[in-house]
């Protein structure tokens, strides 16, 4: 752990994200859009503008129009469809297949007083009770879930009701994409005289995730301003390293036995409550403390463990049970997991 806790240090978490091009990732989120919002009536379209926007004037990125003129228009980054339900099902149909046709991520808001308010089966539709913020919340989690990554920063740098979606989100994406990281290099760890490698480029990799993770977080808040200013205040909140120490201590202490299992809920948990941590500190101006530091830990390695057994068990379903060493480096390298033993002879 003393070697982990040195190469974590204020200068070397730099020298890891150094190589990304943070002025890229800062011209996602200023990036201009263009969001549509066709109504019918076209009240409930000012509605939701209004909601979407925040306090102050309509956004001007946002623009409104009819069910029936949503077509007339330049093509957008992205289409709300809002409806009470009384238009023609073949009309709101016509406007959907409209936007598809025209590869335009595109969310139905039906608008039915007394329904319950949750999404569809079908991809992309919704039923709020009321645009109130339950309801606008609901439709900004499924809007965040369909448009592209660098449509989903810049909605959320301008748009504050979709902050939070996309906070979440965005922690669960890294999260897993850490964990299936820790899980593919775990499953090639079994063949020793790769594993000293192979750790040593865990620490990096996942740490450098964690850290863009964090920056777009900030990004995402709505801030502004020059990328190495905007990241050495965020290690400066996040102790030059002490959230990922402590996060390391907290939650090795919670392993008994190493293993695969526990090295992939390390790799999401860990990636998980330093998402957390970070949006607590934009959002509530909270302190990175270690007693938060802890909870976190904790609450992010049971995500962890239920996320591990998730990956673990699709991958068994993808490659079968591996009966040794090369079954299992085969199972993972290119090129050797796609050749099929020679089938048996009939008898």
């Amino acid at each position: 752990m003393g070697a982990f806790g040195q190469s974590l240090k204020l200068a070397n978490l730099w020298r890891v994200v150094r190589e990304v091009d943070l002025q890229a990732i800062r011209q996602q989120a200023l990036s201009p859009f263009d969001l549509l919002i066709a109504g019918e009536p076209i009240a409930l379209a000012h509605t939701l503008r209004r909601m979407l926007s925040g306090a102050g004037t309509p956004h001007p990125w946002v623009r409104l129009a009819s069910t029936a003129d949503a077509h007339a228009g330049p093509i957008p980054n992205a289409a709300i469809v809002v409806t009470d339900g009384a238009p023609d099902a073949s009309e709101l149909e016509a406007t959907v297949r409209g936007f598809t046709q025209a590869r335009v991520p595109v969310v139905v808001v039906r608008v039915l007083p007394g329904a319950r308010s949750e999404r569809s089966n079908v991809p992309g539709y919704v039923t709020v009770a009321a645009l109130d913020e339950a309801g606008v919340e609901l439709l900004a989690t499924t809007l965040v879930d369909v448009v592209p990554v660098e449509v989903r920063l810049a909605l959320a740098h301008q748009l504050a009701a979709l902050r939070r979606p996309y906070f979440e989100i965005t922690i669960d994406e890294t999260a897993r994409a850490n964990a299936t990281y820790a899980l593919t290099t775990g499953l090639a760890e079994v063949v020793p005289v790769l594993t000293i490698p192979l750790n040593l480029g865990d620490m990096v990799i996942l740490t450098k995730n964690q850290l863009l993770m964090a920056y777009r977080l900030v990004l995402a808040s709505g801030r502004d301003g020059d990328p190495r200013t905007l990241v050495t205040e965020l290690l400066g909140v996040l102790g030059g390293g002490f959230l990922f120490r402590q996060l390391a201590r907290q939650l090795v202490g919670m392993i008994p036995v190493a293993g695969l299992l526990p090295k992939v809920a390390i790799a999401y948990g860990g990636t998980w409550a330093i998402g957390r941590a970070v949006t607590i500190w934009l959002t509530e101006g909270r302190d990175v403390t270690s007693d938060l530091v802890r909870s976190l830990a904790s609450d992010g390695l049971e995500r962890g463990r239920s996320i591990a057994r998730e990956l673990i068990d699709r991958a068994k379903s993808r490659t079968g049970r591996p009966t040794g060493r090369w079954a299992r480096l085969r199972s993972q390298l290119p090129g050797l997991g796609s050749r099929r033993p020679p089938a048996p002879p009939t008898a």
